[in-house]
């Protein structure tokens, strides 16, 4: 039962006009941080004539999102996925169907779920490990008596057989998907559309399989229902479904939501008026309810970029804005107007060099009854700023960031194997906890009412959620401040572990901090100074990290390209203006073209990997990650037996005498050369800060031409050796007879007669076809993009890592955006610097 009273209510704060005028100061002052820092969200009431006209245009329109209540809470939603593959199991068996629960014999009064019952002997080691003991503590965890056996005979009876089967499946959760370019309902495993007449379609996804070609292949086409793996397994996706069809405006939307509200209160509140309490009771009892049909439109994260469309705060752009108006000048320039507040004095989004839709760019939530915002923190665990334009109480759940870590366990245990199926669930925003629950497990939540005409700041990575008790119109952004560095350092570690897109560079900031300082002139205060030196200590870490990566890499094996990073055309950073006009703020064109590693998803970096994919010859999958095709054979999965030439097919290698003369030619020995010169200088150590003058000068003369010349040298030499192995590589093979292309020929085209089964094919063919289907993600790229550290991982460059097959293509390229010695001697500028500021402040 939701209990208000075990809710600690969030700080107002009411700042003075001169504090209001200054955001990030005021908001990083050690007070207000510390309250930050102890209840996560607080709310923000504007001194008393502070009230912006709302300015948006009579043309603007939005899309509205369908949330059905009970769908978004956790467990309710994972008790029925699971009940719905569980079925489909059943049905294929013939075996009756199951409810949600069952109530025990010897307590009719309880309802157990089965997925309850699954979770918990999960958690007890599976049930292959499940004894006596063992189910005495699931008879006292589900308050049964001792020595019942309800729930074995229950569980053992109905669910086990799928238990089963789901452990056979190893948590494997990547399955064959449809082409949507495939012209005909080809086979998802042998991809050939024949046989129709033994080809089975998913009776839930209509995906088509030969029967033959299936794990436990069917010599006919099933009489009863038949579902797929995928089906039967399931992938825990869920999303909201977006009205695409239909648009909006304010007022079609205000006279949908009062026919909702009207149908609502006669329905669940016996027409009476419904309370802020009162709504909030209802809304958790919906959440918490299993089936419930309740369903609700939000006009969430509207991003329109028109004029007049992009805030409810007065812009220059805004159609109709009278620029010479004093009051309007004051409201458009002031830095709490959410379009300014990214860009404030003190926010290190100023460093930032592209537009962000959604960080710096407001976007716009139109709510209505009980539509709703789930658990979530800000990208980059930066803060955010939600303001009230007008309209009905928004509500707010936030948790501390000392408790994110708590708060990210329990919703792992609450639901372990949709968090395997989805391991970036909680950035989805598509689940809600009852706060009671987290209560219960020792969290805090604190909460706020936010109305008209107030703000709420939620601080770095805060979870936090909510919903709306009626029609409203708010608009959000996000900000930071000096403190947040380390939380964004933390997010970029985060990210990588479950795949997660990086939004901003976070490196490419700390590199802006760093350039910005180094031209400052004039006095510096001691908050820019600590900022200056946390980045440097930052960025140092990085640097060295990326150098060890670098010199780990076998260059070997690549085309070495230098390719400056662009700088954005008009765009001139500066700490409190970095955008001249608010239309090239929000250009619908611009946007961060910055590449990202095809594996982790986060920025590459100042040096990286570009591998040659034209052969399509890599696959990737969550559990192997990329591996090469041609180390695997993936073409000889439904074929692999040894071919009957194997003995005369072994690959010829070039003869000690020429091995030994390509060696010692000069060519060679300049190609030793110049790579141990490469290394020596990637090694050297960035803190040694007692060089000499004369190398300091020879530094700081340092040509990058001539770099990039003995660059081409270095390719050419690499080239060079190549084509002189593969020429004889070549001749060899043309002096056996051609055996490089018969081997080739039977690789393509195996005589069926001849197929047998492997020690590979003891993975089980459904296996081998997840990490075939994997492949699509990849190879419709001509090229990867990789960062040093998962090049390094892949490829076994490193002498410490483990090997897995994977080779490097001929024509990757290892491409240069900024050499080591461009970011040593940043590094050393700034140091300087700091001495030198360091030396005047004393």
């Amino acid at each position: 039962m939701f209990n208000k009273n075990s809710l600690t209510h969030c700080p107002i704060l009411r700042p003075s006009l001169d504090e209001f005028s200054d955001p990030i100061t005021y908001l990083s002052s050690h007070d207000i941080t510390k309250l930050g820092s102890e209840y996560g969200i607080v709310k923000i009431i504007p001194p008393e004539n502070w009230k912006p006209t709302f300015s948006i245009s009579d043309q603007f329109k939005f899309h509205t999102r369908l949330q059905k209540i009970s769908d978004l809470g956790l467990t309710t939603r994972s008790r029925q996925f699971f009940i719905d593959n569980i079925n489909r199991f059943l049905k294929m068996r013939r075996k009756r169907q199951l409810q949600l629960y069952f109530n025990p014999k010897s307590d009719p009064s309880k309802q157990i779920y089965y997925y309850d019952i699954f979770i918990q002997i999960e958690n007890l080691g599976g049930i292959t490990t499940m004894t006596a003991n063992k189910w005495k503590q699931l008879n006292h965890h589900f308050k049964l008596s001792i020595n019942t056996q309800d729930l074995e005979h229950e569980f053992n009876t109905n669910v086990r057989s799928y238990a089963m089967y789901l452990q056979q499946n190893n948590s494997n959760f990547e399955f064959p998907e449809s082409d949507s370019e495939d012209e005909f309902d080809n086979c998802l495993i042998c991809g050939k559309h024949d046989n129709p007449g033994l080809t089975l379609l998913c009776d839930n996804c209509d995906n088509p399989y030969h029967t033959y070609c299936l794990p436990n292949p069917l010599s006919s086409i099933p009489s009863s229902n038949w579902y797929c793996d995928k089906c039967l397994i399931g992938t825990g996706e869920y999303g909201f479904e977006e009205e695409v069809d239909v648009k909006y405006s304010l007022s079609q939307f205000y006279d949908m939501c009062l026919k909702f509200e009207s149908e609502f209160i006669k329905k669940y509140n016996d027409n009476k008026p419904l309370t802020t309490d009162d709504i909030e009771l209802k809304f958790w009892k919906f959440v918490d309810i299993q089936k419930s049909d309740l369903q609700v439109k939000y006009g969430a994260d509207i991003h329109n970029l028109k004029p007049g469309e992009i805030s409810g705060f007065p812009m220059s752009n805004t159609p109709g804005i009278k620029l010479d108006n004093p009051n309007t000048q004051y409201y458009m320039n002031h830095p709490f107007n959410l379009t300014k507040l990214p860009f404030a004095n003190g926010s290190l989004l100023n460093y930032i060099n592209s537009p962000i839709s959604g960080m710096t760019i407001p976007w716009i939530y139109i709510g209505s009854l009980l539509s709703t915002f789930c658990w979530h923190v800000e990208d980059h665990y930066t803060l955010s700023a939600n303001y009230c334009h007008f309209g009905a109480t928004k509500k707010w759940y936030g948790i501390p960031s000392s408790q994110a870590d708590k708060f990210e366990r329990l919703m792992k245990d609450s639901a372990p194997d949709l968090f395997k199926r989805q391991p970036d669930l909680l950035h989805q925003l598509v689940t809600l906890l009852s706060p009671m629950t987290l209560i219960e497990n020792g969290i805090k939540v604190v909460y706020a009412d936010q109305n008209p005409n107030e703000f709420i700041i939620t601080y770095p990575r805060v979870y936090h959620a909510g919903f709306n008790c009626g029609f409203n119109f708010n608009e959000a952004v996000n900000f930071t401040m000096n403190n947040w560095l380390e939380f964004g350092e933390k997010s970029i570690n985060d990210y990588k572990l479950i795949g997660k897109e990086n939004v901003f560079n976070h490196y490419k900031l700390l590199e802006n901090i760093l350039k910005s300082f180094n031209k400052q002139r004039g006095k510096i205060n001691d908050n820019e100074i600590a900022l200056v030196k946390t980045s440097l200590k930052s960025f140092e870490t990085e640097f060295k990290k990326q150098n060890d990566l670098l010199f780990d890499l076998d260059k070997s094996k690549f085309n070495v390209e230098y390719r400056p990073s662009k700088v954005r055309k008009g765009k001139k950073l500066s700490k409190m203006n970095p955008y001249d006009h608010e239309e090239d703020l929000y250009d619908e064109d611009e946007e961060d073209d910055e590449p990202l590693c095809d594996i982790c998803k986060t920025h590459l970096g100042y040096q990286y990997c570009i591998i040659n994919n034209k052969d399509h010859k890599f696959s990737y999958s969550k559990q192997s990650g990329l591996t090469s095709m041609v180390e695997s054979n993936p073409s000889q999965l439904l074929t692999p037996h040894p071919s009957p030439n194997e003995g005369n097919n072994k690959p010829q290698s070039i003869g000690n005498d020429v091995a030994e003369s390509i060696a010692k030619s000069e060519s060679s020995q300049r190609l030793g050369f110049m790579i141990d010169n490469v290394k020596r200088e990637e090694s050297k150590d960035i803190n040694d800060t007692n060089d000499d003058a004369d190398d300091e000068k020879e530094e700081d003369e340092y040509d990058e031409k001539s770099r990039l010349c003995m660059m081409a040298q270095f390719d050419k030499l690499i080239n060079e050796a190549k084509r002189k192995a593969k020429q004889e590589d070549d001749d060899d093979v043309e002096r056996e007879g051609n055996v490089k292309r018969r081997s080739k020929r039977l690789q393509e085209h195996p005589p069926e007669s001849h197929v047998q089964p492997s020690s590979r094919m003891m993975m089980g063919k459904m296996t081998m076809v997840q990490k075939i289907s994997s492949m699509k993600r990849l190879n419709v790229k001509d090229s990867i993009d990789l960062c040093l550290q998962c090049c390094n991982t892949t490829f076994n460059n490193s002498n410490d890592s483990k090997k897995n097959g994977a080779t490097i293509p001929h024509g990757s390229i290892l491409l240069y955006e900024t050499y080591p010695s461009q970011l040593k001697e940043l590094i050393k500028e700034t140091k300087r610097n700091l001495e030198e500021v360091s030396y005047h402040h004393k």
